[in-house]
């Protein structure tokens, strides 16, 4: 479990300081149909050509993808698509907040319309998901198990978690990333020049299994942790 403090103060003309300490906690769940892999990682056995069905089960290689937990010869892969989602809170980033999200197959997710642009740029550049929790303390999970165009042996799943209590704040958690982050941006951004918080741009090694990045567009910071 990661528990990640973020310590906001504001003084007043009397010079008081007053803080108010928000908490996030985080929590591994292993939900079906992901399993746990004796390397801790969390593996969807649905959809996963390395564990089609169950862990360890890679399809032949005149079956190009697995699909319901089988292996299949039909193209199951969708490239630099966009998906419109409409949430059930509002979520802020910056100083832009809205219900409507989009969602693109590229690892992006915009408070307003989205490239499906398939190209790597450094910040600032021009599925599934799930609510929990009970209102006014609901958080909201895009999940994404993607990889490289036809290369099913690459690829990476990772979280992305907005607060309705914490506007502002949101939290990756990348549970696997077999290219380090290599072919990745990561950061958050709030128009087309900025502002925005970079973590990485095509770094090697970037990016580690079970690592949770927690960026906060008020303070204009990240911090980095492991789930233990």
């Amino acid at each position: 479990m990661l528990i990640a403090t973020l310590v906001l103060s504001t003084k007043t003309t009397t010079t008081t300081t007053t803080t108010t300490t928000i908490t996030v906690t985080t929590a591994a769940k292993c939900v079906s149909p992901y399993v746990q892999a004796s390397s801790g990682i969390y593996v969807n056995v649905v959809i996963d050509i390395n564990n089609c069905g169950k862990l360890n089960n890679v399809c032949p290689s005149d079956f190009i993808s697995c699909s319901a937990g089988l292996c299949t010869s039909v193209n199951g892969f969708i490239d630099d698509q966009s998906f419109t989602v409409t949430v059930p809170f509002n979520i802020t980033l910056y100083s832009t907040t809205t219900k409507s999200v989009s969602v693109t197959t590229n690892g992006v997710i915009c408070l307003s319309s989205c490239s499906t642009a398939f190209t790597e740029t450094a910040l600032p550049a021009s599925i599934y998901y799930d609510t929990q929790g009970i209102a006014p303390n609901r958080t909201l999970i895009f999940e994404y198990y993607s990889g490289q165009y036809r290369q099913s042996t690459d690829y990476c799943n990772f979280q992305i978690t907005f607060y309705e209590n914490v506007p502002g704040v949101v939290q990756f958690i990348y549970y696997d990333a077999t290219d380090g982050g290599i072919s990745a941006t990561i950061g958050v951004q709030g128009s087309s020049s900025g502002p925005f918080i970079q973590y990485s741009f095509g770094q090697a090694n970037s990016v580690a299994q079970n690592m949770v990045l927690t960026f906060d567009t008020n303070t204009g910071t990240y911090s980095s942790a492991g789930i233990g």
